[in-house]
């Protein structure tokens, strides 16, 4: 059996999974249910971080339909319809697009088909997209810990740490809306990359030969 993980399982679905599971252990721990050696952490061997990196993924593909509905809070709806409306405004001049934006699969599977390195280069703003809106949400679940250890202790440190964790939060799912709309982008300028004749696009300038030889 041939298992590959690729940058699309790395950014979409460990490094969010890693944050989930740390938030899962900073929520146990300030509960009091488990207490947390983070020095032993160190010292993991190779078998146990396998596991870690296991257990990052699956729980990094179980909560990116959450993280999805999060990011909804700050995606406007219609991102991908927009764009390509957009996207045939600026070339409408010169061309002329019969497909939808719901079609925006199938032409990153004709992209993998032709060329899965540029599809490759698509997919990575997808992937750090995926990533940074589970992260944002990671942070606010952070933010939810460290409201609870403030109920605790009443450290008024935690508050600021509480309005950094939002403030950075936000900033993050901006950027993933950012990232989203390159991703789209990217694939509809491919398609279009495809269709051009650069034969008839550049051509070499003709010098007279008459005027080489004039002296």
């Amino acid at each position: 059996m041939n298992i590959q993980f690729g940058i699309y399982d790395v950014f979409s679905r460990i490094v969010p999974g890693g944050l989930y599971l740390f938030a899962i252990m900073q929520f146990s721990s300030v509960l009091g249910l488990i207490k947390i050696d983070w020095e032993i952490l160190k010292d993991v061997g190779v078998i146990p971080s396998l596991g870690l990196l296991l257990i990052a993924y699956i729980l990094g593909t179980g909560m990116d339909r959450l993280g999805s509905r999060w990011f909804y809070m700050f995606k406007k709806p219609g991102m991908s319809d927009r764009i390509l409306e957009e996207f045939k405004a600026k070339h409408a001049d010169r061309w002329v697009f019969e497909f939808e934006d719901k079609d925006w699969t199938m032409l990153r599977a004709y992209i993998r088909v032709h060329n899965r390195d540029v599809a490759g280069d698509i997919d990575r703003d997808n992937a750090i997209c995926i990533m940074l809106r589970n992260i944002s949400l990671g942070l606010v679940l952070i933010a939810f810990n460290v409201g609870i250890h403030f109920a605790k202790t009443v450290n008024w440190a935690d508050l600021i740490l509480i309005v950094l964790l939002f403030v950075l939060s936000y900033l993050v799912a901006i950027q993933a809306r950012f990232l989203r709309k390159w991703f789209y982008e990217g694939v509809f300028e491919t398609i279009m990359a495809y269709r051009l004749d650069l034969e008839e696009r550049v051509k070499p300038v003709k010098t007279s030969v008459k005027g080489k030889n004039t002296k």
